[in-house]
């Protein structure tokens, strides 16, 4: 309790606006206007691909997000599928580009067998919009040097599991169609606006306007009282509680 009572004078669980998440917790909140709007269970970075914590804004929403996928994980997670079976990919709406400053994109039967090896692959990774996207159908975008945000998913059954440090490093939410409803409606966009994006199947990318970016803080906190007066805990699923010497924030 001690140490997250130390914590807890580096960021704000209740912000008059932003959204907080508490990533051992698995859970999110928005406020707007000192009001709590939304709720919503999350998922976060395995313990050995963690979610760091950030200060930032959420800038813009993306609808039908493409998902570039990074190097890590292209060499980690999916080349050595395409290596077993060279359909994966189309079974699974990727796209082979040329490199990540080209759109060029490359029919997977003609690379060289050789070239599929994790470590030999020059190619860029995309897959297509979608409800097959790993990134479901909102992305949340906001400015940080680890490429990190929030978005949907298309594998929600996760989200009836109790431990849900499952991702890569970037947070998946449960309600994020709700999300995206209400940040759109806070920066000005109507209900209407939003339902037409929503159906189409383009990829859009909608700036929050009127100077609404809203804060999001990633946050670690094992130890809390709640408004009832009752004590928290939660598994300090990165060991930060438990690194001997130092405290970390």
């Amino acid at each position: 309790m001690a140490l997250n009572a130390q914590r807890l004078r580096l960021w704000s669980v209740q912000p008059s606006t932003g959204i907080v998440v508490n990533i051992p917790n698995y859970h999110m909140k928005l406020w707007l206007d000192g009001e709590k709007k939304l709720e919503s269970k999350v998922i976060v970075g395995h313990p050995s691909r963690q979610t760091p914590m950030i200060d930032s804004d959420i800038q813009s929403v993306v609808f039908n997000p493409y998902w570039n996928v990074p190097n890590s994980i292209m060499k980690k997670d999916i080349m050595p599928k395409v290596q077993k079976n060279r359909s994966y990919l189309t079974n699974n709406n990727y796209e082979v580009l040329k490199g990540w400053d080209s759109e060029n994109k490359i029919s997977i039967n003609t690379i060289p067998y050789h070239l599929l090896s994790p470590n030999d692959f020059p190619y860029r990774l995309r897959q297509k919009p979608g409800k097959r996207n790993s990134l479901g159908l909102f992305k949340f975008n906001f400015p940080n040097s680890q490429a990190i945000y929030l978005h949907d998913t298309s594998s929600h059954s996760l989200f009836d599991k109790h431990e849900r440090a499952l991702s890569s490093g970037c947070i998946r939410v449960e309600k994020a169609k709700s999300l995206a409803k209400v940040l759109l409606e806070y920066s000005g966009s109507s209900e209407q606006r939003f339902n037409n994006l929503y159906r189409s199947k383009k990829t859009r990318t909608i700036v929050l306007g009127n100077g609404k970016f809203v804060p999001v803080d990633l946050i670690y906190q094992t130890a809390w009282v709640d408004e009832l007066g009752v004590v928290n805990y939660r598994n300090d699923i990165y060991m930060y509680d438990r690194v001997q010497g130092k405290i970390v924030y």
